[in-house]
């Protein structure tokens, strides 16, 4: 098992151990390998090449919601095409498979550890956001500060906490993390919210358009059609409790991810065209010399 995101990293360490299988941190593989991968849109393309110089099998966690731009890499496209995968949410699963000729074995759940936390009470920071800028959070977070003067609010749109030591750091800090969408057309982002679950946070989510996962979540988050609707002045029943989500679904679902993996395991007996070196380097600047000059022509 590999991670090429270190925001995966926790989550692909927790699905080895509970596989018994090793996680990898340098990447080698040997023909016959079939590798697990997280994250593997970071490295697409010399991912691609790999599997295409060497008798290989991934199963790949695909993370990434429907409208993002990953899906217009050509490599990644052929990387999900050609090889089992396991997505988070039904609704992007839907969504993929109106366009695309995938095989999907799970519906993933992300796996925390849940570490000792401080009391929730004493917790300094009231509000905490943090990932990619666009102009509709940072317009919804504008207004959300302006109607919460006297709370304590840190945002932080600069990709400061893609290091998990520090954001979970961070979050034994907040009370309420917000979990504000990307894309208009959004699965619900479970990665954020399972890992402020574990840290101890409640978490404060505008509504996704997957019925499935806010019906789902919907015990263990604070949901709200508007960000103003909710308010820290009044006295709110907590929700957050990421052990009692487990119990709820959460290890069924890992259970089902698990069998899911191993039948995808079992259908991988097509080999993959392997072409005759293996100088994985030396293929990726072939490939970078082409398109540089097919774009002088």
């Amino acid at each position: 098992m590999v991670s090429f995101h270190s925001i995966f990293n926790e989550n692909a360490i927790l699905l080895s151990k509970r596989m018994k299988i090793p996680f990898i941190t340098e990447f080698n593989p040997q023909d016959g390998d079939i590798i697990i991968v997280f994250g593997i849109h970071e490295q697409a393309d010399k991912m691609y090449f790999i599997q295409s110089a060497k008798k290989i099998h991934y199963i790949i966690l695909q993370t990434e919601q429907f409208p993002s731009k990953v899906f217009d890499n050509k490599y990644y496209m052929e990387l999900i095409q050609q090889n089992p995968l396991l997505d988070w949410s039904r609704y992007n699963v839907e969504r993929l498979k109106t366009k695309l000729e995938l095989k999907i074995y799970s519906l993933y759940f992300y796996d925390f550890i849940t570490p000792e936390t401080p009391d929730w009470e004493s917790r300094p920071i009231d509000f905490f956001f943090c990932g990619a800028a666009n102009e509709e959070r940072k317009l919804l977070l504008e207004t959300f500060q302006k109607e919460n003067p006297t709370a304590r609010i840190e945002i932080d749109l600069s990709y400061s906490f893609v290091n998990p030591l520090l954001l979970l750091d961070k979050l034994k800090q907040v009370k309420y993390v917000l979990n504000i969408p990307y894309y208009q057309d959004n699965a619900l982002e479970t990665h954020r919210i399972n890992r402020a679950l574990s840290a101890g946070c409640e978490v404060v989510s505008l509504y996704s358009k997957d019925a499935y996962l806010n019906k789902q979540y919907s015990p263990y988050v604070h949901f709200v059609k508007h960000l103003s609707d909710f308010t820290f002045l009044l006295e709110i029943e907590r929700k957050g409790d990421y052990a009692a989500l487990l119990e709820d679904f959460g290890l069924k679902a890992i259970e089902s991810n698990i069998r899911g993996i191993l039948f995808a395991e079992k259908t991988l007996t097509k080999p993959i065209v392997v072409t005759e070196t293996t100088d994985f380097m030396t293929l990726l600047k072939e490939k970078k010399l082409k398109e540089m000059k097919k774009l002088t022509v």
